[in-house]
């Protein structure tokens, strides 16, 4: 035992110093471990956890939130369009992808952070199995930012890079998504069918977004069977709520347009079920009534009534009694349901949509009821409504203009008739007819007044408060200062009222009745007799309405003129534009009834030929013995032998031959006309003197005249200039031509020609000046149909290749409703503007489709452009242009 106590003192005492520095100790192996588990190149089990756990809960983690947060906001602010097929998927607007740059650009940025500083790749292969989730974010940042080849790059290798791993599927699914978002459906329905054919099929894949992808392929193809297929299949199983109840909504809407009405309604009914959203569920009540085409529809109208008594529904009552009109016309209840079509429109509060859908309705109804005139009023009060983007929108804009030309002759022949019928009246019977019109023309105007005050009611509460001086959402501007108050100002007028024209007394129908100062009659009043103090308009005197009624042989004589006219023109839209040939016959032959010779008649008669050869090629035959084209060739023959018409019945082929001719004259003609763009106006004289000399039947002898009168201006022939100008206005009066030619000789009037006799004053007009400074070379373009991208890109490489020392910058704008001007800029001097006008017009090869189609494009100075597009008066710049361009060049 002596000896353990040495022992047990030499043990003890060594240990008590060493206490103090065991947790560093500890701390030092640990961090010697935490050092040795950083490093990326060695495949231990300690650094895979680190890496993983690191890149999941530090950058991936975050980003992917985020990224989700913008999705969720760019699927709620969107507003679907229950007109048409829901999209499947919501992919936000441009305007939204460029808010959400900065969010996406912090997303990519966390997740490239977390590959550079914890990617794993060791012998070929990732270790860090967070790494693809992190290009995964990367790849569908890009994908919402609408960089979509970035994106499909980034799916792409995710899919080669990293397989057998969890997101090479789900980024195989989303190279479809973007493939067909790039309208490359072949690249989609690989992707999509390599996923398919896969022999096993991982568990936690969404199968369901699978077959939504393959139905949103199959409805971009057209093929709405093989999406319905896709998307029974997809909808029940969807993850999400909001994609269950989106996509059976859609299933519902293609079972409809598939005429599976019964499928259609009961799908409907299931979405009721789920709970969706306010809109999505009153929608489906509404698509349930419209779906309906068979059977007992008296559920339906009771459920549609319900919602008519429940005030929530009160901004979809326009809708609620269009579903009721829909029902009413497939039961055959015309009159029901125009009313309800018409009580829709009255009932309307900030639905434009709906109400131009309900004004379209009735407008088709008129038309097939071939009620021309209502037709024409509903179908104008249509386009006023309808988005330019709307299906229809060019067929109902043309059918208002067309008919809006055939309702002027309809109203031409019944005033001429009035008129006449006046004029056989005695003096107090002619007495009691005014009168009475006169107190029409009353009610009429005081039912306007009414509804006016009406509207007006309804519209501008009287009680309105009025808002507190600074008031604005804390910014402390006046209303019309403050462009975030004026754009929703305009944005809710629009939603009511439709694009309306800014104009004057915007909301009458009938503007003639505003009293308007007239100032060629010193300022009195529009209608207002001379010497009446009280301001009443001419329609109420009584002595006005004599003024009109032909007195005479002469006057009946110009008024028949006028209904012969009127006829005619009516009979041929009828025929051409609206393909009307039974009202087209009676136009034409009360014309020839009426009339034994008048200018038309010859027309008349072969008009009715051809519209009887027409009907008997079909194969119609008249039973009664009546007039057929042999009637009306037979006519025209012994009538007017030596005619036109006469040689057209002759031989029916002609026409054809002539039609052949005409478009080898209009070729012609173009190539004459890219001469005069290329300045090369002595060969242009020539042309046009051939043509004028030996071509007296040319289609374009017209155009001809007045394109040797621009190449004379082009030549700084003034004389000459003035003087064919003046031949195409006296030889081809009331044509576009002699339009042309009368306003630019107002032009050449206006600029001075040191005529003697007191100074014309000053043209109204945009007063441009001449520079030989820094300029742009500017180009018109319609918006309808102009790709403006492919334009940009195309001018803009033709300037980089023709140009090569003058950078320049292609840039667009709005003009107008209608047109957009591309400028391109800074061309340094007038001089280098002009190389590049002659460049640009003389170019036949890489700008086809630009530079041939007769869009204005010339150079301009800043300052005159910054005129000219105040003004839009493009034809005083090509005035200016030619005389102090190409003149001086």
């Amino acid at each position: 035992m002596k000896y353990l106590r040495p022992f047990a003192v030499i043990h003890t005492e060594p240990v008590l110093p060493l206490r103090p520095y065991r947790p560093l100790l500890i701390a030092s192996l640990l961090l010697a471990l935490l050092v040795a588990s950083c490093s990326q190149e060695k495949d231990a089990f300690l650094n895979r956890t680190f890496h993983r756990l690191t890149a999941r809960d530090n950058g991936w983690f975050n980003a992917n939130e985020k990224l989700n947060e913008v999705v969720t906001g760019i699927e709620d602010a969107h507003v679907d369009d229950y007109d048409e097929v829901l999209p499947l998927f919501v992919y936000g607007t441009d305007e939204q992808a460029k808010a959400a740059i900065p969010d996406l650009e912090k997303c990519i940025e966390k997740c490239s952070t977390v590959i550079d500083r914890h990617s794993m790749d060791i012998k070929g292969k990732e270790k860090n199995t967070w790494i693809d989730d992190a290009w995964f974010v990367i790849a569908k940042s890009h994908f919402y930012k609408r960089n979509f080849y970035e994106a499909e790059r980034g799916f792409a290798y995710i899919g080669k890079r990293f397989k057998d791993q969890n997101r090479q599927l789900e980024s195989q699914i989303w190279t479809a998504r973007t493939a067909i978002v790039l309208e490359q459906y072949g690249k989609a329905q690989s992707a999509l069918d390599q996923v398919r054919d896969l022999k096993k099929i991982p568990k936690d894949l969404d199968l369901s977004e699978l077959d939504a992808v393959y139905a949103e392929l199959n409805l971009k193809r057209g093929k709405i069977d093989d999406a319905i297929l896709h998307l029974e299949r997809a909808a029940p199983t969807a993850k999400r709520k909001r994609d269950r109840v989106r996509w059976s909504f859609i299933l519902a809407q293609l079972y409809e347009r598939k005429g599976y009405e019964e499928k259609a309604i009961a799908q409907y009914g299931r979405v009721l079920k789920m709970s969706p959203t306010y809109e999505m569920a009153f929608h489906a009540q509404i698509m349930q009534a419209l779906a309906f085409n068979k059977g007992d529809s008296k559920a339906l109208r009771q459920k549609l009534n319900r919602m008519l008594k429940d005030q929530k529904h009160v901004d979809h009552f326009d809708m609620i009694h269009y579903a009721l009109a829909d029902l009413d016309l497939k039961e055959r209840k015309k009159e029901d349901g125009m009313a309800h079509l018409r009580t829709s429109a009255k009932v309307s509060t900030t639905d434009t949509r709906q109400k131009a859908k309900s004004f379209l309705r009735l407008s088709d109804i008129y038309f097939e009821d071939r009620n021309y005139r209502s037709a024409q009023q509903y179908y104008d009060s249509t386009s006023a409504l309808l988005s330019e983007e709307h299906a229809r929108y060019d067929e109902v804009d043309t059918r208002a203009r067309v008919l809006g030309k055939l309702v002027e002759q309809l109203e031409i022949i019944e005033r001429e008739d009035s008129l006449q019928a006046l004029a056989g009246l005695n003096e107090e019977d002619l007495e009691k007819k005014i009168r009475s019109i006169i107190r029409q023309r009353e009610k009429a105007e005081e039912d306007l007044r009414r509804k006016e005050e009406e509207a007006r009611a309804a519209d501008v509460p009287a009680t309105a408060p009025r808002p507190a001086p600074g008031a604005g959402g804390g910014r402390g501007a006046w209303y019309f200062y403050d462009p975030q108050q004026l754009s929703r100002g305009l944005a809710s007028f629009r939603k009511k009222w439709g694009n309306r024209p800014l104009e004057d007394d915007w909301r009458r129908k009938d503007k003639t009745v505003v009293l308007a100062e007239n100032p060629e009659d010193g300022g009195k009043e529009d209608g207002q007799e001379d010497g009446k103090q009280d301001g009443e308009p001419a329609w109420k005197d009584p002595a006005s309405y004599g003024k009109d009624i032909p007195r005479d042989i002469e006057g009946i004589t110009a008024s028949n003129e006028r209904v012969c006219e009127a006829l005619y023109v009516s009979g041929m839209i009828y025929k051409e534009q609206l393909k009307d040939r039974e009202n087209a016959i009676e136009s034409f032959e009360v014309l020839n009834n009426r009339f034994d010779e008048c200018r038309y008649t010859p027309e008349s008669h072969y008009q009715l030929y051809r519209i009887y050869l027409e009907k008997e090629a079909e194969g119609w035959v008249d039973l009664m013995g009546g007039s057929g084209s042999q009637t009306y060739a037979n006519i025209i023959l012994e009538r007017w032998p030596t005619s036109e018409f006469a040689r057209l019945v002759r031989d029916p082929n002609m026409l054809q031959a002539d039609e052949v001719r005409r478009q080898q004259e209009e070729n012609a003609y173009r190539d004459t006309y890219q001469l005069y763009r290329q300045y090369a106006y002595g060969t242009v004289i020539s042309a046009c003197d051939r043509v004028i000399q030996d071509e007296p039947r040319n289609h374009f002898r017209s155009k001809y005249h007045i394109l040797k009168a621009l190449a004379k201006g082009g030549m700084r022939d003034m004389a000459g200039y003035r003087a064919a100008l003046m031949d195409v206005k006296s030889q081809y009066a009331g044509t576009e031509e002699a339009q042309a030619a009368d306003n630019l000789l107002a032009a050449l009037d206006g600029a001075g020609t040191g005529s003697q006799g007191a100074p014309k004053p000053a043209p109204a007009g945009p007063v441009f000046t001449l520079s030989n400074e820094q300029h742009s070379y500017m180009i018109v373009f319609p918006n309808a149909g102009t790709n403006m991208a492919t334009v940009k890109a195309r001018l803009s490489d033709f300037a980089r290749t023709y140009m090569p020392g003058t950078p320049v910058e292609v840039t667009n704008s709005f003009l107008d409703t209608e047109r957009q001007v591309v400028l391109l800029q800074p061309l340094p001097s007038k001089a280098l503007a002009m190389e590049f006008h002659s460049l640009f017009t003389g170019d036949k090869s890489n700008l086809v489709g630009i530079n041939d189609k007769g869009y204005p494009a010339f150079p301009i100075t800043p300052d005159n452009y910054a005129i000219l597009y105040k003004s839009k008066d493009l034809n005083a710049y090509t005035t200016f242009f030619t005389q102090n361009y190409l003149g001086r060049q």
